[in-house]
């Protein structure tokens, strides 16, 4: 972790896990007592699941946005050099590297040949 991430961080998520812990805290309640509801509770998960999703989001860093570079012009071509992130590496026995590299270039050479 960089010294900037200690202030950084903190005040990114610290609001964040307050809302988090209101919106469950209120799920929670309806589920224990659902009253006239019971037949609402599943859209009441799904709705709190979406906005986990949409608005829980990780933190995004830099170092973790795709990067191109050209690397070097010759007479008839240009080499360019590629850098992206990719999480959970350890995930598909250590292969979603390799994977996701795969993907890459096989939609770059799509995409050059368009």
């Amino acid at each position: 972790m960089l010294p900037e991430d200690e202030t950084i961080l903190p005040e990114e998520w610290e609001p964040k896990i307050d809302l988090l812990k209101v919106k469950l805290n209120k799920l929670e309640r309806k589920i224990a007592k659902p009253g006239g509801d019971e037949t609402r509770l599943d859209d009441c998960g799904t709705n709190f699941l979406e906005w986990l999703h949409d608005n829980f989001k990780q933190s995004q860093t830099s170092w973790k946005e795709p990067q191109i570079r050209m690397t070097d012009i010759k007479t008839n071509s240009i080499e360019f050099a590629v850098r992206f992130y990719v999480d959970n590496i350890k995930l598909e026995h250590w292969w979603r590297g390799n994977r996701v590299s795969n993907q890459l270039r096989r939609e770059i050479v799509r995409r050059l040949r368009q």
